[in-house]
């Protein structure tokens, strides 16, 4: 940009330049005029000189025959009293008296009939010639009167003053002209420059005024105390200034309180911009895209966002088209996600480019949830429709042999009795799955101490170990620690009955329990066949088995490790199983063994001394 220059300059070369050629014309026509005056002024002191001597050499001239040597010391005296030059010239052009040269310097003049002034005063007018005098080698201002006797020109009077004094006044006026216009001048500059500043600081006040505004300082204000216009100026932008900080506390004000609901949020929220560029997102918008929060406003989208569904998803909507929400797998370090993207396209004015909403729900555990919901519906119709089957049919055959008059088979009669109690194991089941995942049957916590625990579990096994000639070791430390000793027995007791169904013939089963840090552990291992790596995270999932022949043989329902887990994570646990195959499983529960139970003593530590006993 070019630059030009301040006001303050500008108003003060305008004010020079109008001021100096004001005083210059003025100078140099006052000047002239003097000057003009001044040479009129001498011209008119030379003839009144001039007929002043013509008077007094009219009686020396009168006489019949002139004495030239009174009239020559007359011109002498004459020069003297009036300080100017006078001389005498006869018609025929013969110097008769010469006040400069004296009387004895008139013979060497020249005849002065030609001279102009000369020739011009013999034809009886006034003459006047300025020129170099031959005489005295100068220029000379001169007049020349002619003395008239009788009618006729009888001489000629003449005055002359050198030009040089002439120029010496002229350059006096000269210098008091232009001493006084500079003077002038000078005083004009400070007077210009004092105006200038005047009118040019408060206007430098308010620029810097406003380029602080602009910069953000709203706070700014100016203070101008002149009494006209810029003052009226400065309070109108002083105005501007109170009206802009209230507008932009509100605009804050507004953008925070959006900012807080869009983070308050439980879905992601993002404005993709109509120039291709992110103008909002929230952060769960942020998390949901694997993106750090914030993002940065106008970042393009395009390279902020590197999921390819998602990224077909927006510009497909900026194309113009109207997709319906639709459920994009966005992959992410702690694994894939399932996001739900919906779009609507927000207009501001007339002419402006389209903003894009967009909206994102993570429905990972919905579809999850429905995924198991369904799976559960799915495998309860089957566990359910087998043993009813199997009734149904040997029930048909029973009737069939009564209506032929038959005896009826005992056996049909004892299978269908076998499903009957599978049927009715499998509700309870269902039944206490139902109550360990529902948040309306809270825990009854109270003291438990883990030796008695475990030592009950043991002995509520026993006949049924004994029964499949395996053996039984408790081993427990004396702790306690707080659950809900009916959930617990159950998780537990589910655990163990599934280490006495699927151990070896004649295998050993080890429940042991210990304290370990802020939390009891309690453990169920055998030396079973194990379980397939593949198979480890999907055993605790309802109606999940390894081996589905093998446990339906054994009456297993599939959701005893289920009701274990909801159990121990319902007293804020965790549940986990190792195993080897051809070695054995061991199932680990963790519940915690520092919780507040109202009205209850807190738990004793442990004691170190494990207690055990064997059940076979």
């Amino acid at each position: 940009m070019t630059r030009r220059l301040p006001i303050a300059a500008r108003f003060f070369l305008t004010y020079f330049l109008i001021t100096g050629t004001a005083l210059a014309a003025a100078g140099i026509a006052g000047y002239v005029q003097f000057k003009r005056y001044a040479v009129d002024e001498a011209d008119h002191a030379l003839r009144n000189q001039a007929l002043l001597a013509a008077e007094m050499f009219r009686p020396l001239l009168s006489v019949p025959e002139p004495d030239f040597a009174r009239i020559a010391a007359e011109g002498d005296r004459i020069g003297k009293s009036l300080d100017t030059r006078i001389t005498l010239i006869m018609p025929d052009g013969t110097v008769a008296a010469d006040s400069e040269v004296g009387s004895a310097g008139l013979a060497g003049l020249e005849n002065h009939a030609d001279h102009p002034e000369v020739r011009e005063a013999l034809l009886g007018g006034t003459g006047v010639s300025l020129r170099r005098s031959i005489s005295v080698r100068e220029d000379q201002r001169y007049c020349a009167v002619p003395i008239v006797l009788n009618g006729r020109v009888a001489g000629v009077a003449r005055t002359s003053v050198p030009v040089a004094f002439l120029a010496r006044r002229l350059a006096r006026v000269r210098t008091i002209t232009w001493g006084t216009g500079i003077a002038a001048f000078l005083l004009m500059i400070a007077g210009t420059a004092l105006l200038a500043r005047r009118v040019t600081g408060p206007i430098e006040e308010m620029r810097a005024a406003a380029a602080d505004l602009a910069s953000g300082n709203l706070r700014r204000r100016v203070h101008v105390r002149t009494g006209d216009e810029l003052e009226s100026m400065a309070a109108a932008l002083n105005r501007t200034a109170s009206s802009m900080e209230q507008t932009i506390l509100r605009l804050d004000a507004e953008k925070a309180r959006l900012a807080t609901l869009l983070e308050s949020l439980s879905e992601g929220v993002a404005v993709i911009a109509g120039d291709r560029t992110i103008r909002m997102m929230n952060r769960d918008a942020a998390r949901l895209l694997g993106l750090p929060a914030p993002i940065p406003e106008g970042e393009p989208y395009a390279r902020a966002i590197r999921h390819p569904g998602v990224l077909r998803f927006i510009d497909a909507r900026r194309r113009g088209e109207t997709p319906p929400p639709a459920d994009v797998v966005v992959s992410l370090p702690a694994g894939d996600r399932i996001v739900r993207l919906a779009a609507v396209a927000v207009r501001y004015g007339k002419g402006e480019e389209a903003d894009l909403l967009l909206t994102l729900r993570d429905v990972t555990d919905e579809k999850r949830l429905s995924r198991i919901k369904s799976d559960f519906v799915s495998n309860a119709s089957h566990e359910l429709k087998t043993p009813l089957t199997n009734i149904r049919g040997y029930l048909e055959a029973a009737q069939d042999a009564l209506r032929e008059g038959a005896p009826v088979d005992p056996s049909f009669l004892a299978v269908a009795h076998d499903n009957a109690l599978r049927m009715e194991r499998l509700i309870e089941d269902l039944l206490d799955l139902s109550r360990a995942e529902s948040d309306d049957a809270p825990l009854s916590l109270e003291d438990v101490r883990l030796p008695d625990f475990l030592g009950r579990m043991a002995s509520l096994h026993r006949r049924a170990v004994e029964g499949a000639g395996k053996t039984l070791s408790v081993k427990a430390e004396d702790t306690a620690f707080p659950a809900d000793p009916r959930q617990l027995a159950l998780a537990v007791s589910n655990v163990v009955d599934n280490a006495i169904k699927y151990g070896i013939d004649g295998g050993k089963i080890a429940l042991s329990g210990r304290r370990d840090g802020d939390a009891v552990v309690i453990e169920v291992a055998d030396d079973g066949p194990g379980i397939p790596s593949e198979n480890l995270p999907r055993i605790f999932e309802r109606f999940y088995r390894v081996d589905k022949g093998r446990s339906r043989k054994l009456g297993g329902t599939g959701l005893g490790l289920a009701i274990a887990r909801h159990i121990v994570e319902a007293h804020g646990g965790t549940i986990r199983a190792e195993s080897r195959v051809g070695v054995g499983t061991r199932i680990i529960m963790r519940i915690p063994a520092k919780r507040s139970i109202p009205g209850g003593p807190p738990p004793p530590p442990s004691s170190g001394s494990p207690g055990e006993h064997r059940e076979g």
